[in-house]
């Protein structure tokens, strides 16, 4: 793939960004009821770039705990396979 074309194929995905979020948010809904989800970042405030990303910050239950590590693969990993979330997605959480 060259450079214009992998330009495109990014922004395309960046143009995809509250669907992405849907898929995160139903994921990480399956696995902490009560968290809060919100996209953050320059996807957010229509600051997109070559070198964004979709950035997703994740707030848990006041008192929750998880291990952030394996709650991040938990829900990616649920939101690709149960969500339509493309692996490839540039989505980044923050928990």
């Amino acid at each position: 793939m060259n450079m214009s074309s992998w330009v495109r194929y990014h922004f395309q995905h960046l143009r995809r960004w509250r669907e992405y979020a849907v898929a995160v948010m139903r994921a990480t809904k399956e696995f902490m009821p009560g968290s809060r989800i919100y996209v953050i970042g320059g996807v957010a405030e229509d600051r997109v770039t070559v070198l964004s990303d979709i950035d997703i910050l994740i707030i848990l239950p006041q008192g929750a705990t998880v291990n952030k590590a394996r709650f991040y693969v938990d829900v990616l990993t649920t939101a690709m396979d149960k969500y339509g979330l493309p692996w490839d997605a540039p989505v980044e959480l923050h928990i």
